[in-house]
């Protein structure tokens, strides 16, 4: 990974990891997380360089506004977790990094 990959994955993972601490102090969020059916591993296992350039536009959003987070995450259908998992999966493929950098520097 490029140190240029990591910063631009730095901030969606930081709020991504700040809403999975924040949430996880509320027991209703908890029952509303037990409700969802859980993403296949098949799918987060092979990453296609649409869901890259998909997850680029999802982490500026969360960049844009970040209070907004879990709204932005749950209208595309995913959860902290989920696209937590997607980036890091994202990152170990070249092409998918790739396709990740090229549609953040498009888009800003």
């Amino acid at each position: 990974m490029t140190p240029r990959l990591i910063r631009s994955l730095a901030l969606p993972v930081l709020a991504a990891g700040f809403l999975l601490l924040s949430s996880g102090c509320a027991p209703k969020a908890a029952e509303e997380k037990a409700a969802e059916p859980p993403a296949t591993a098949q799918a987060e296992a092979t990453p296609s360089v649409e869901k890259a350039r998909e997850l680029a536009r999802i982490s500026l959003e969360i960049e844009k506004e970040p209070g907004r987070a879990t709204v932005i995450l749950e209208s595309h259908g995913m959860t902290t977790e989920s696209f937590e998992n997607l980036l890091y999966v994202i990152a170990e493929d070249a092409a998918s990094s790739e396709a990740y950098e090229a549609e953040r520097a498009a888009r800003r």
